[in-house]
């Protein structure tokens, strides 16, 4: 017997029951019954017929507290749902941006052990000096200036020991909880939450990774090797690994701090300038791009040039995507929605037919009232996030980069006009859009495209005669079967076996008592105090199995 996989599996459940304690606390205890995890509540909580919380705290609040209180893997998964409002209500988007993810710093002797596992060699010999203060601590990482030894300044980013554990736990636990939603509760499956788990998975084993950061950084670095006006910090490649990356330390002004970039006699509108067209070459140009951009990671040097810092999420794009972006701005600037909507087509994928004119008059109603205002006023990245939104109440789902997108879109938008009120980044994309439509319709790249596809069709028809040979012959053979998948029977068939088991279980009960009392009655058999033996042992089998299916009941939650 597999004794590792044994206690993996106890604390797993441990997790569970812990998880679903602290929803049922907050107001999930109908969501928990319905998909059959209310067996893990308290039983006073289950017996409660009514829902234990605070009127005055809204649904959204109460989601927010709950994921708060599971722990850093769930306030991930919160942060990365408010960034995803194609899947989630604007209300709980809010609410969910709330989430903050700050937390104690570990002692600095865990920092040590990290950095001298990450690169076999004490801290002296890698380190004049480490502050043992960190600049900032979050559940994934904390951050620590420090001195080489020849002198140079330095950031360390160390993991959080044990926290991959701990994340790879609550991945697994997720899982669970998702098939018993998707098994309970069929209307879950419109969601596609397992598509849902699958990116969460790989987004924050990404960002456990530091050794990918660090070559995100060093790519995103060469992307902008040949301009002056935009710095990201070198990476220590020496010390650098999957719990350590080493970079240097960059200094300059929060890009929000407009105070202080003024009194050092910045050109505030150069470097929104700077930041726009930094962005906009990332997307259109680069194809990958970096995806938190917040105030705190970019940052404005005393020479007036841009810094960007914290590569740990960032987005791709494909060629096709990278062009349909192009398509979409110029649509967007010419009012050509049904181009809009041909390239919503292109990209998204859907299951069911889609009215396009419907389609055209919900886009063209989002965005008419943007034309009334100056160029420099329309919002880029709020007109991408309403038009994803849009989409997908037309049943099309759009990649998920290109809500990332829309997301890093609105975060540069808001950093820029900080920077320069009248600056709107749609000026600087334009350029960039051309350029891809430029080259979308270079006779060349025509001809790749058409000798790729060329290929393709004479692979297809090469295989289409033995794969229609291998048909026929299944069915001069007989052995051609198709399988029907009956969806949505399984609760049903699921609760009609309780039932049935419950049933057959009190007429046993039933049956024992009546037996039971007969045999007392008659006064035969073995004596025990005046009683027969058998109607004694009948009662205490009665009361037993009575007792553990007024238990199973009420494990059920549906008492």
């Amino acid at each position: 017997m597999d004794i590792i996989r044994i206690t993996r599996t106890y604390r797993s459940m441990q997790r569970v029951r812990e998880i679903v304690t602290i929803l049922s606390r907050h107001g999930f205890s109908r969501m928990l019954q319905a998909t059959g995890l209310g067996r893990f509540m308290p039983v006073s909580q289950r017996m409660k017929r009514a829902e234990n919380v605070n009127e005055t705290v809204t649904a959204p609040e109460q989601l927010r507290f709950a994921l708060d209180e599971l722990g850093p893997t769930f306030i991930k998964l919160g942060q990365m749902l408010a960034s995803r409002p194609d899947l989630v209500p604007e209300p709980y988007v809010e609410e969910l941006r709330k989430l903050q993810d700050e937390v104690s710093p570990f002692p600095f002797e865990e920092v040590c052990l990290v950095v001298e596992e990450q690169t076999g060699l004490p801290m002296d010999e890698c380190f004049k000096s480490v502050d043992e203060q960190p600049m900032a601590a979050a559940s994934i990482a904390q951050v620590h200036r420090a001195v080489l030894i020849d002198g140079t300044p330095v950031v360390l980013k160390v993991r959080r020991p044990g926290i991959k554990n701990i994340i790879n736990r609550d991945l697994s636990v997720l899982q669970l909880l998702i098939t018993a939603a998707e098994r309970y509760m069929p209307e879950s499956r419109e969601l596609d939450l397992p598509t849902i788990l699958d990116e969460f998975s790989r987004t924050i084993r990404r960002e456990l990774d530091f050794y990918l950061e660090a070559s995100h950084t060093e790519r995103i670095k060469r992307n902008f090797g040949d301009d002056e006006q935009v710095v990201i910090p070198a990476i220590h490649w020496e010390m650098t690994g999957e719990s350590l990356v080493v970079m240097d330390e960059l200094e300059g002004f929060a890009a929000d701090d407009i105070e202080g970039i003024d009194a050092a006699g910045i050109d505030r509108v150069q470097v929104a300038k700077i930041a726009a067209r930094c962005f906009m070459k990332q997307v259109f140009e680069d194809g990958v791009f970096h995806a938190d951009l917040h105030a705190g990671n970019v940052r404005v040097t005393a020479e007036g040039k841009l810094g960007l810092l914290d590569f740990g999420a960032v987005g791709f794009l494909s060629e096709e995507i990278q062009e349909s972006l192009g398509t979409f701005l110029m649509a967007l600037l010419s009012r050509d929605y049904t181009a809009l909507v041909d390239e919503f087509m292109h990209i998204g994928t859907f299951e069911r037919a889609v009215d396009m004119r419907r389609f055209e008059r919900d886009l063209r109603e989002l965005i008419e009232p943007y034309f009334g205002r100056p160029l420099g006023e329309l919002r880029f990245g709020e007109i991408m996030k309403e038009c994803v939104a849009i989409a997908l109440r037309h049943h099309i789902r759009v990649p998920a980069d290109m809500v990332l997108l829309a997301r890093s879109t609105i975060s540069i938008e808001g950093i820029v006009r900080q920077l320069d009120p009248e600056l709107g980044i749609i000026e600087e994309a334009e350029p960039f859009a051309k350029e891809l439509i430029a080259k979308r319709l270079d006779p060349r790249r025509q001809w790749r495209a058409f000798s790729r596809a060329g290929r393709d069709y004479k692979h297809f028809l090469t295989r289409l005669p033995t794969q229609l040979g291998r048909i026929f012959q299944q069915l001069l053979d007989s052995r051609l079967s198709i399988d029907f998948v009956h969806r949505g029977y399984e609760k049903a068939l699921d609760e009609m076996d309780r039932s049935s088991n419950r049933i057959s279980a009190s007429l046993i009960i039933s049956a024992l008592i009546v037996g039971s009392a007969l045999i007392v009655l008659s006064g035969k058999g073995p004596m025990l105090w005046d009683f027969p033996v058998f109607g004694i042992v009948g009662f205490i089998l009665a009361a037993v199995m009575g007792f553990g299916l007024a238990i199973q009941i009420l494990r059920s939650g549906k008492f």
